[in-house]
């Protein structure tokens, strides 16, 4: 077997059709896909696909996992990527979201993977989709904390925590099986102890990244904001800032504005990132689905 990707769900169709097809073009001997919604229209039409699997989150699921549904759903999430990694029995898994895509420059993930020495654990760096203008799909990759000063001026404090990222930096991991003792979280993987699996960490330079769309237009970011406002480990300058909004007098005007800036870089500073090597370009058709 080469690998397996597990991810825990809640997406429209559009997202999860997307992610199904990328990962089996990319060679994927399965998707296990979690709905968290266990009432989820979309839970009969990916279960009839083949090579995907599906799991309703029900509550007796929940309760097979020693949780109930009502747990915070970073605690749930982490406990249904570790049933997916010890139902495996060979080859990698690979623990996403359904807004990221795993990808090998010029390769399969497939074919990149079975070049892969390393004995239990890879983690990929994020590249965060940002919007312009232009035909192509762009990403911003992570740069130095004095680059971030450098390009974003009064506004760094927003991109600093996170080396010019708005989402996640830590990257999403593959991990071997096989090992009775490891418990996965969002980002990597700890052995029994509670202690970090420590393995290689890839970045740009290496060829591969995980792109994450995590913020695909201004509705979906907008539909966000409550889960953004109280989640632990979103940057609190960010934070500040919605809140700010929230109290102003033109609320909308300032979301827009704010999603403008944290996900609409202006051309110059598109051009900084790029001349540092801070910008993925990608076909504008990249990752959708194929037909026919």
């Amino acid at each position: 077997m080469g690998f397996v990707v597990a991810a825990i769900v809640n997406e429209p169709s559009a997202v999860l059709e997307r992610f199904v097809s990328w990962y089996l073009r990319q060679g994927a001997d399965r998707v296990a896909l979690y709905f968290d919604d266990p009432a989820h229209p979309d839970i009969a039409r990916f279960a009839a696909l083949p090579c995907v699997t599906v799991t309703p989150c029900t509550a007796e699921f929940w309760a097979s996992l020693g949780l109930s549904a009502e747990v915070r759903f970073t605690l749930r999430q982490n406990a249904a990527l570790t049933h997916a990694y010890r139902a495996q029995t060979e080859g990698w898994l690979l623990n996403v979201d359904a807004d990221e895509l795993m990808y090998a420059a010029g390769k399969t993930l497939a074919a990149w993977l079975a070049t892969q020495t390393e004995p239990q654990s890879l983690r990929i760096a994020s590249a965060e989709q940002i919007h312009t203008a232009g035909p192509q799909q762009l990403f911003r990759l992570q740069i130095a904390k004095a680059e971030v000063n450098e390009i974003y001026g009064a506004e760094s404090d927003l991109f600093r925590r996170r080396y010019g990222l708005i989402g996640h930096a830590d990257g999403k991991s593959f991990h071997r099986a096989g090992r009775s003792d490891l418990r996965l979280r969002q980002h990597w993987a700890e052995d029994a102890s509670g202690a970090e699996v420590i393995g290689t960490r890839l970045f740009a330079r290496d060829g591969v990244h995980l792109l994450h769309y995590m913020a695909p237009n201004y509705a979906a970011w907008r539909n966000k904001l409550d889960w953004r406002l109280n989640a632990h480990g979103f940057p609190a300058p960010i934070k500040e800032r919605l809140r700010a909004c929230q109290a102003s007098a033109d609320p909308e005007a300032g979301f827009r504005a704010l999603f403008d800036l944290l996900h609409a870089p202006d051309p110059k500073q598109i051009a900084a990132l790029e001349a540092i090597g801070g910008i993925l370009r990608l076909p504008a058709d990249f990752g959708a689905p194929q037909t026919g």
